[in-house]
């Protein structure tokens, strides 16, 4: 393990984002350092837009695809169920530095836990706001819910594998969206990542490493894009070990990886961050994804914090997992994403 150091939208939106200097920019690696050409200065005539107050929604799927019937049909009777998944866009007001993350909520794949008590705000507002202050585009994705990745059944007590994995499918069409249509949003094609809380974390994991195959038949051009983020932080991730394919013994099965991530040697640089008492997603679970990246020479950190508990988000509790938004900026630095 590497030590952990503390050394097509429319039109108004790209005319927004031209006036913020989002839009526009030219692709290039990541490790390059090119200067971004300033945004053309409006005509006086003709004013430039004001920039979006809040997140720009975008839908995931063409609403007469295949992909969003076959999720309408498997909801069909979902109490509260979310068919048709899409992106809130939260854009840096200034001093972009041309990288992206997608940010899965938790919710265990029961629902998208982005309501007004959530701990990343509002949907995603305050993670959002975060990661703008850095200078990154923050992308929240309302994933399709319920029982649309590895879910407990409280009426069987057993773990359960969707029919269709259409979390992972959205994860995945998000991925391919925003790199497709990276010089509208102003972002750099290869410096878009994931991070996820929770059942997001496990989905971040997913996105992360099942990059090589697409979860559905391709549509469109978007879908030609790499599924490979450039990074992955998955938070708390949960989902992660054999008990969750009720394998016994469970003291067995918690330390064995679960089949469904498949480790490789070409998965992206992983922050993982967990808290020691955390009462829902133990946290053997990141120490086990933490050894079998390590195995395959993945460029892995994991930072463990005493206090914390579970579903801390963004919010700030008194308790050492206080740090963890100061110690994920630090890796993301050191990685190279927070320069332009």
């Amino acid at each position: 393990m590497r030590a952990f150091r503390d050394s097509g939208w429319n039109a108004v939106l790209v005319s927004a984002l031209l006036a913020m200097g989002l839009a526009g920019c030219g692709e290039r690696p990541p490790a390059a350092g090119a200067a971004v050409a300033p945004a053309p200065t409006p005509a006086a005539s003709a004013p430039a837009p004001a920039a979006p107050s809040g997140p720009v929604e975008v839908a995931l799927w063409p609403e007469d695809s295949q992909v969003m019937r076959d999720g309408i049909r498997e909801l069909a009777g979902e109490q509260w169920a979310t068919t048709r998944s899409s992106l809130l866009l939260y854009a840096p007001k200034q001093n972009s530095t041309r990288t992206a993350v997608l940010v899965f909520p938790g919710g265990g794949y029961k629902r998208v836990a982005v309501g007004p008590d959530s701990t990343l705000g509002q949907d995603g507002a305050d993670v959002c706001q975060w990661l703008n202050s850095a200078g990154m585009t923050c992308v929240l994705v309302k994933y399709r819910v319920p029982n649309t990745g590895c879910n407990w059944n409280p009426e069987t007590r057993r773990h359960e594998q969707p029919r269709i994995p259409m979390a992972l499918q959205d994860a995945q069409r998000a991925m391919s969206l925003v790199r497709h249509r990276a010089a509208d949003y102003g972002i750099d094609p290869d410096r878009i990542g994931v991070m996820g809380f929770s059942a997001g974390g496990n989905l971040a994991v997913l996105s992360s490493t099942a990059f090589r195959t697409r979860a559905y038949a391709p549509l469109d051009a978007a879908d030609q894009a790499s599924l490979r983020p450039a990074f992955a932080i998955p938070v708390y991730p949960g989902h992660m070990t054999m008990e969750h394919k009720n394998q016994t013994p469970k003291a067995l099965a918690a330390q064995q990886l679960n089949t469904d991530i498949l480790v490789s040697a070409d998965i992206p640089p992983t922050l993982l961050i967990h808290s020691k008492d955390d009462p829902v997603d133990p946290v053997h679970y990141s120490l086990v994804y933490q050894r079998e990246l390590e195995k395959a020479g993945v460029d892995v950190t994991l930072v463990l914090y005493e206090t914390g508990g579970h579903a801390f988000g963004v919010k700030k509790q008194g308790k050492d997992t206080d740090r963890w938004t100061d110690d994920a900026l630090r890796w993301l630095a050191q990685e190279g994403f927070l320069t332009p």
